[in-house]
Protein backbone atom coordinates (compact mmCIF):
# COMPACT_ATOMS: atom_id res chain seq x y z
CA UNK A 1 0.00 0.00 0.00
CA UNK A 2 1.19 3.55 -0.71
CA UNK A 3 2.02 5.19 2.21
CA UNK A 4 2.54 8.68 0.73
CA UNK A 5 0.52 8.81 -2.44
CA UNK A 6 -2.16 6.48 -1.88
CA UNK A 7 -3.85 8.15 0.63
CA UNK A 8 -6.34 10.81 -1.52
CA UNK A 9 -8.75 12.46 0.98
CA UNK A 10 -11.15 14.80 -0.92
CA UNK A 11 -13.66 17.00 1.18
CA UNK A 12 -16.52 18.67 -1.02
CA UNK A 13 -19.92 20.47 0.02
CA UNK A 14 -22.51 17.87 -0.84
CA UNK A 15 -23.65 14.84 -1.80
CA UNK A 16 -25.11 13.89 -5.38
CA UNK A 17 -25.37 10.99 -7.64
CA UNK A 18 -22.97 12.47 -9.93
CA UNK A 19 -20.33 12.58 -7.01
CA UNK A 20 -20.94 9.28 -5.62
CA UNK A 21 -21.85 6.95 -8.62
CA UNK A 22 -20.24 8.79 -11.76
CA UNK A 23 -16.56 8.42 -9.95
CA UNK A 24 -16.84 5.35 -7.76
CA UNK A 25 -20.14 2.98 -8.21
CA UNK A 26 -21.31 3.20 -11.66
CA UNK A 27 -18.13 3.09 -13.26
CA UNK A 28 -17.14 0.34 -15.45
CA UNK A 29 -14.95 -2.42 -13.37
CA UNK A 30 -16.49 -0.91 -9.88
CA UNK A 31 -18.39 -2.88 -7.40
CA UNK A 32 -19.55 -1.66 -3.90
CA UNK A 33 -18.09 -3.94 -1.48
CA UNK A 34 -19.19 -2.93 1.69
CA UNK A 35 -21.48 -0.03 3.60
CA UNK A 36 -21.76 1.36 6.94
CA UNK A 37 -25.26 2.91 8.12
CA UNK A 38 -26.52 2.77 3.92
CA UNK A 39 -28.88 0.49 1.84
CA UNK A 40 -26.72 -1.66 -0.41
CA UNK A 41 -28.42 -0.14 -3.47
CA UNK A 42 -27.44 2.29 -6.18
CA UNK A 43 -26.21 5.63 -6.40
CA UNK A 44 -29.31 7.71 -6.07
CA UNK A 45 -30.50 5.33 -2.77
CA UNK A 46 -26.98 5.77 -1.43
CA UNK A 47 -27.14 9.59 -1.96
CA UNK A 48 -30.89 9.90 -0.36
CA UNK A 49 -29.14 8.18 2.73
CA UNK A 50 -26.35 10.33 2.99
CA UNK A 51 -28.25 13.29 2.78
CA UNK A 52 -30.74 12.29 5.24
CA UNK A 53 -28.16 12.21 8.10
CA UNK A 54 -26.55 15.52 6.33
CA UNK A 55 -29.84 17.54 7.16
CA UNK A 56 -28.66 17.23 10.85
CA UNK A 57 -25.79 19.39 9.87
CA UNK A 58 -27.02 21.65 7.08
CA UNK A 59 -24.30 24.06 8.06
CA UNK A 60 -21.69 22.36 7.40
CA UNK A 61 -19.66 23.41 4.48
CA UNK A 62 -17.52 20.44 3.44
CA UNK A 63 -19.76 17.49 4.40
CA UNK A 64 -18.56 14.66 1.88
CA UNK A 65 -15.54 12.70 2.71
CA UNK A 66 -13.80 10.63 -0.12
CA UNK A 67 -10.91 8.85 0.53
CA UNK A 68 -8.90 6.71 -2.09
CA UNK A 69 -6.69 4.43 -1.17
CA UNK A 70 -4.08 2.13 -3.42
CA UNK A 71 -1.86 -0.75 -3.35
CA UNK A 72 1.36 -1.38 -4.53
CA UNK A 73 1.69 -3.81 -7.68
CA UNK A 74 3.50 -6.27 -5.60
CA UNK A 75 0.71 -6.74 -3.43
CA UNK A 76 -1.85 -7.75 -6.14
CA UNK A 77 -2.23 -10.84 -5.50
CA UNK A 78 -2.91 -10.88 -2.02
CA UNK A 79 -5.69 -7.77 -2.47
CA UNK A 80 -8.58 -9.41 -1.71
CA UNK A 81 -12.05 -8.19 -1.20
CA UNK A 82 -12.18 -9.01 2.87
CA UNK A 83 -9.09 -7.40 3.07
CA UNK A 84 -9.93 -3.75 1.74
CA UNK A 85 -13.18 -3.83 3.79
CA UNK A 86 -10.55 -4.66 6.73
CA UNK A 87 -8.07 -1.78 6.00
CA UNK A 88 -11.47 0.45 5.08
CA UNK A 89 -12.46 -0.02 8.61
CA UNK A 90 -9.38 0.52 10.17
CA UNK A 91 -9.62 4.32 8.09
CA UNK A 92 -13.02 4.64 9.13
CA UNK A 93 -12.12 3.79 12.57
CA UNK A 94 -9.42 6.20 12.53
CA UNK A 95 -11.42 9.32 11.49
CA UNK A 96 -14.31 8.50 13.33
CA UNK A 97 -16.39 7.83 10.38
CA UNK A 98 -20.20 6.88 11.17
CA UNK A 99 -21.98 6.10 7.52
CA UNK A 100 -19.65 5.27 4.38
CA UNK A 101 -19.19 3.24 1.49
CA UNK A 102 -16.50 1.13 0.05
CA UNK A 103 -16.16 0.80 -3.07
CA UNK A 104 -13.63 -1.26 -5.00
CA UNK A 105 -12.18 -0.28 -8.91
CA UNK A 106 -10.53 -3.19 -11.23
CA UNK A 107 -9.94 0.15 -13.76
CA UNK A 108 -6.49 0.84 -13.74
CA UNK A 109 -3.56 -1.58 -13.19
CA UNK A 110 -2.96 -0.70 -9.31
CA UNK A 111 -5.45 -2.40 -7.05
CA UNK A 112 -7.17 0.33 -5.49
CA UNK A 113 -10.20 0.94 -3.31
CA UNK A 114 -12.80 4.47 -2.23
CA UNK A 115 -14.24 5.45 1.07
CA UNK A 116 -17.14 7.41 0.43
CA UNK A 117 -17.94 9.54 3.99
CA UNK A 118 -20.30 11.42 5.96
CA UNK A 119 -18.60 14.15 8.19
CA UNK A 120 -22.11 14.63 10.01
CA UNK A 121 -22.72 11.93 13.02
CA UNK A 122 -25.62 10.31 13.92
CA UNK A 123 -26.09 13.20 16.47
CA UNK A 124 -25.20 15.78 14.03
CA UNK A 125 -21.75 16.43 14.98
CA UNK A 126 -19.33 17.41 12.57
CA UNK A 127 -16.37 14.31 12.33
CA UNK A 128 -12.83 16.47 12.34
CA UNK A 129 -10.38 16.96 9.13
CA UNK A 130 -8.12 18.23 11.02
CA UNK A 131 -4.71 17.29 9.99
CA UNK A 132 -6.48 14.16 7.90
CA UNK A 133 -3.40 13.99 5.30
CA UNK A 134 -0.90 13.94 8.09
CA UNK A 135 -3.28 11.58 9.94
CA UNK A 136 -4.06 9.49 6.68
CA UNK A 137 -0.33 8.32 6.13
CA UNK A 138 0.68 7.65 10.19
CA UNK A 139 -2.47 5.30 9.47
CA UNK A 140 -1.11 3.82 6.05
CA UNK A 141 2.68 3.28 7.36
CA UNK A 142 0.92 1.19 10.53
CA UNK A 143 -1.36 -0.63 8.03
CA UNK A 144 1.60 -1.59 5.37
CA UNK A 145 3.25 -2.88 8.81
CA UNK A 146 0.19 -4.49 10.19
CA UNK A 147 -0.86 -6.50 6.98
CA UNK A 148 2.54 -6.89 5.95
CA UNK A 149 2.15 -4.57 2.12
CA UNK A 150 4.81 -3.32 0.52
CA UNK A 151 5.46 0.64 0.68
CA UNK A 152 5.74 2.70 -1.76
CA UNK A 153 6.12 6.75 -1.80
CA UNK A 154 4.17 9.12 -4.52
CA UNK A 155 3.77 7.74 -8.01
CA UNK A 156 6.04 5.02 -9.53
CA UNK A 157 6.62 6.81 -12.65
CA UNK A 158 8.67 3.57 -13.08
CA UNK A 159 5.60 1.37 -13.11
CA UNK A 160 3.76 3.77 -15.26
CA UNK A 161 3.08 3.37 -19.00
CA UNK A 162 3.93 6.94 -20.07
CA UNK A 163 3.81 5.90 -23.81
CA UNK A 164 0.72 5.17 -23.00
CA UNK A 165 -0.46 9.02 -21.60
CA UNK A 166 -2.57 11.61 -23.56
CA UNK A 167 -3.66 15.01 -23.16
CA UNK A 168 -3.33 16.27 -19.79
CA UNK A 169 -2.48 12.98 -18.17
CA UNK A 170 0.72 12.91 -20.05
CA UNK A 171 1.40 17.09 -19.34
CA UNK A 172 1.09 16.43 -15.46
CA UNK A 173 3.63 13.50 -15.53
CA UNK A 174 6.19 15.97 -17.69
CA UNK A 175 5.47 18.33 -14.59
CA UNK A 176 5.95 15.75 -11.97
CA UNK A 177 9.28 14.90 -13.36
CA UNK A 178 10.58 18.23 -13.64
CA UNK A 179 9.87 19.18 -10.24
CA UNK A 180 10.95 15.82 -9.00
CA UNK A 181 14.30 16.68 -11.04
CA UNK A 182 14.71 20.43 -10.05
CA UNK A 183 13.03 20.99 -6.50
CA UNK A 184 16.08 19.10 -4.72
CA UNK A 185 18.89 21.54 -6.48
CA UNK A 186 16.26 24.56 -5.28
CA UNK A 187 17.25 27.21 -2.85
CA UNK A 188 13.82 29.41 -3.21
CA UNK A 189 11.31 29.31 -4.94
CA UNK A 190 12.41 32.06 -7.57
CA UNK A 191 15.34 29.45 -8.54
CA UNK A 192 12.61 26.55 -8.67
CA UNK A 193 10.73 29.00 -11.25
CA UNK A 194 13.58 29.27 -13.32
CA UNK A 195 14.30 25.84 -13.71
CA UNK A 196 10.84 24.91 -14.50
CA UNK A 197 10.83 27.76 -17.16
CA UNK A 198 13.86 25.41 -19.08
CA UNK A 199 11.29 22.31 -19.18
CA UNK A 200 8.49 25.17 -20.81
CA UNK A 201 6.66 25.01 -17.53
CA UNK A 202 5.55 28.44 -15.52
CA UNK A 203 4.54 28.64 -11.71
CA UNK A 204 1.69 30.73 -10.41
CA UNK A 205 2.24 31.24 -6.64
CA UNK A 206 -0.70 33.06 -5.35
CA UNK A 207 -2.64 33.64 -1.97
CA UNK A 208 -4.20 30.59 -2.44
CA UNK A 209 -1.33 28.42 -3.02
CA UNK A 210 1.07 27.25 -6.01
CA UNK A 211 0.32 26.40 -9.67
CA UNK A 212 1.97 24.87 -12.94
CA UNK A 213 0.86 25.45 -16.49
CA UNK A 214 2.87 23.77 -19.17
CA UNK A 215 1.42 24.83 -22.66
CA UNK A 216 -2.65 24.97 -22.47
CA UNK A 217 -2.89 22.86 -19.81
CA UNK A 218 -2.77 24.06 -15.98
CA UNK A 219 -2.89 22.54 -12.73
CA UNK A 220 -2.53 23.30 -9.46
CA UNK A 221 0.51 21.90 -7.82
CA UNK A 222 -1.27 19.66 -5.66
CA UNK A 223 -3.38 17.74 -8.27
CA UNK A 224 -0.16 16.98 -9.96
CA UNK A 225 1.29 15.54 -6.54
CA UNK A 226 0.17 15.74 -2.95
CA UNK A 227 3.44 16.42 -2.02
CA UNK A 228 3.86 19.46 -4.14
CA UNK A 229 1.35 21.76 -2.21
CA UNK A 230 3.02 25.45 -1.71
CA UNK A 231 3.74 24.14 1.94
CA UNK A 232 5.21 21.11 1.33
CA UNK A 233 7.06 22.91 -1.28
CA UNK A 234 8.61 25.63 1.03
CA UNK A 235 9.49 23.18 3.48
CA UNK A 236 11.84 20.91 0.93
CA UNK A 237 13.72 24.18 0.27
CA UNK A 238 14.16 25.10 3.71
CA UNK A 239 15.64 21.56 3.89
CA UNK A 240 17.84 21.97 0.65
CA UNK A 241 18.86 25.29 2.51
CA UNK A 242 19.52 24.21 5.80
CA UNK A 243 22.18 21.55 4.01
CA UNK A 244 23.61 23.87 1.97
CA UNK A 245 24.31 26.24 4.93
CA UNK A 246 25.43 23.07 7.06
CA UNK A 247 27.65 22.10 4.31
CA UNK A 248 29.25 25.62 4.10
CA UNK A 249 29.61 27.08 7.67
CA UNK A 250 31.91 24.28 9.62
CA UNK A 251 30.31 23.19 12.87
CA UNK A 252 26.60 24.66 11.66
CA UNK A 253 25.45 21.30 11.28
CA UNK A 254 25.96 20.08 15.48
CA UNK A 255 24.31 23.51 16.34
CA UNK A 256 21.27 22.68 14.22
CA UNK A 257 21.20 19.10 15.87
CA UNK A 258 21.45 20.34 19.13
CA UNK A 259 18.34 22.67 18.57
CA UNK A 260 16.55 19.89 17.06
CA UNK A 261 17.25 17.45 20.58
CA UNK A 262 15.75 20.57 22.71
CA UNK A 263 12.51 21.60 20.78
CA UNK A 264 11.90 17.46 20.61
CA UNK A 265 12.48 17.72 24.52
CA UNK A 266 10.17 20.77 25.10
CA UNK A 267 7.31 19.82 22.96
CA UNK A 268 7.11 16.56 24.58
CA UNK A 269 6.84 18.64 28.48
CA UNK A 270 10.76 19.61 29.25
CA UNK A 271 13.75 17.88 29.83
CA UNK A 272 15.25 16.20 32.08
CA UNK A 273 18.02 17.87 33.75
Amino acid sequence: MVGYGSLEIILSDRFRPFTIGTPCMEKEKAELLYTEGLRKGNAKEITEDFNLVRKINPDLGKAVWHTSVSFAPEDSKKVTDELMITIAKDYAAKFKLEQYAVVRHRDTDHEHFHIIGNRVGYDGHTISDQYCGSRGKELALRLEKKYELHHQEGKRLEKTHKEKLKGKDKVKYEIYEAVQKELPQSKSIAELQTKLQTHGISTQVTEKGLGFAKGVQHFKASSVDRDFGLKTILKTIESVLTKALEKAIPGLKEINLVKNIIKKGIDRGGMEM
